[in-house]
């Protein structure tokens, strides 16, 4: 195959330049000298190569609040296979890298291997959702709310701006066109969207899921597993699966079946996502973020210090907060100023009171979001690495070397031509005479 898509093939270019044989396994699981070599220290060196400069593949911004005594920790649980994760489910792979899953019924799709899943690079802190409704959310924000019995149910914002209370239901609206998962209510009751595109379905004309131990009489219409409504041929139907029946009991009617009563979630503002809460068998959950503030600043209510803001997910650098910032009004400074940010223990520190939406360089292991010239650069610093304990010579070292030089590099000038210039801050004594 000719693109990088898995570290494998990072990890078999390092190879060829050393004239060391490739590995055959998909990824770095073969048990052969060169696989274990290259697995050992592919991903020292990726995020290494990562942190040199600011590719602009790897960087993504969110946005931080300052953290105050509500404020949790989001704590994804291990990608399991044999777990169907929702639209927005976070979970963390092997390595503790966290992905999200941007389909509906997500089964068996290993995050590494497929493309079901985005990485993961928003907050890790989550703050009580402000029911006073006076703050407004970005899109991408996290917020918990607490029933008060010590469970929680955790929502992602789906869009900015956003002062919609995540428990408020939606009331079900013909002309409105759902996707699959998306909750509704229609006289009081919830429904749950079985499909996507899904306009015009009134939800209480839908027929509920099939119960095997339900007995149906000719006619009746029920939900399959597959998502399709079938109809039963007699009466007296019991215990035969529609989707499994080959149409001795049931036929297929060929429509989609749109809603159900059955699901795990609670009901809210469409404005929310629910990602997490006591309802999901396997969703993220939330623990005490147990701090010791760094030395100067502390809870955000505290004016005599300055606030702490948990990093996001897969922070590795800092990146210019304001590339390209365009022409200026006449009269007028460009740029924002200084920021007194500075990175101590995990946290950002300022007294900035927030939101703080954050540039910043992060830690990107999936091979498809890499581009190809990084990628290249990449294999040549894994080759120089790996090449003397793998082939027991010394003799290409130095050109391996060169190549390395030479791709990272360029990958770099053009990397920097894509991204633009960067303007410096402005000077105090600038701002203040304009």
């Amino acid at each position: 195959m000719s693109d990088f898509l898995v570290p494998v093939d990072i990890g078999n270019r390092a190879l060829q330049h050393c004239g060391a044989q490739r590995i055959a396994a998909p990824d770095f699981s073969e048990k052969s000298k060169n696989a274990k070599e290259v697995a050992f220290c592919y991903d020292k060196l990726r995020k290494a190569e990562l942190q040199r400069r600011y590719w602009s593949f790897a960087i993504t911004r969110t946005v931080l609040r300052a953290l105050d005594q509500n404020t949790m920790l989001l704590t994804p649980s291990l990608w399991m296979p044999t777990t169907t994760y929702f639209r927005g489910s976070v979970v963390a792979d092997a390595s503790g890298t966290l992905w999200i899953s941007s389909i509906p019924n997500n089964l068996g799709n290993d995050p590494l291997l497929t493309t079901f899943w985005e990485p993961y690079f928003g907050p890790r802190a989550v703050p009580l959702y402000d029911a006073g409704g006076t703050t407004a959310y970005f899109a991408g924000e996290l917020v918990y709310t607490a029933a008060g019995d010590g469970t929680n149910r955790v929502y992602l914002s789906l869009q900015s701006n956003n002062s919609d209370n995540p428990a408020t239901p939606t009331a079900y609206d013909p002309t409105v066109t759902y996707f699959k998962n998306q909750v509704v209510t229609f006289d009081s009751v919830a429904y749950m969207s079985l499909i996507d595109l899904n306009l015009n379905n009134e939800p209480d004309l839908a027929p509920t899921l099939w119960v095997s131990a339900t007995t149906y009489s000719a006619g009746a219409k029920v939900g399959g597993s597959d998502g399709m409504i079938y109809q039963s041929v007699g009466s007296g139907n019991v215990g035969n699966d529609p989707t499994a029946d080959g149409g001795s009991h049931w036929t297929n009617t060929g429509v989609l079946n749109p809603w159900t009563t059955s699901f795990v979630g609670g009901s809210g503002s469409d404005k929310w996502l629910q990602i997490g809460g006591a309802e999901f068998p396997s969703g993220v959950t939330l623990t005490t973020l147990n701090i010791v503030y760094p030395l100067g600043s502390g809870p955000w209510w505290q004016a005599s210090t300055k606030n702490a803001f948990a990093l996001p997910a897969a922070f590795l650098a800092l990146a210019p907060q304001n590339p390209k910032p365009g022409l200026s009004v006449v009269g007028g400074p460009i740029d924002p100023g200084y920021n007194d940010w500075l990175i101590e223990r995990g946290f950002l520190i300022s007294s900035e009171t927030g939101p703080i939406v954050l540039r910043f360089v992060a830690d990107v292991t999936d091979v498809r979001k890499m581009h190809s010239m990084f990628c290249e650069g990449l294999a040549a610093r894994v080759g120089f690495e790996v090449c003397e304990v793998v082939t027991q010579s010394t003799a290409k070292l130095s050109a391996i070397s060169k190549i390395y030089d030479r791709w990272i590099s360029e990958a770099g000038t053009i990397d920097a031509i894509e991204q633009g210039y960067e303007d410096l801050p402005e000077d105090d004594l600038v701002t203040v005479r304009l």
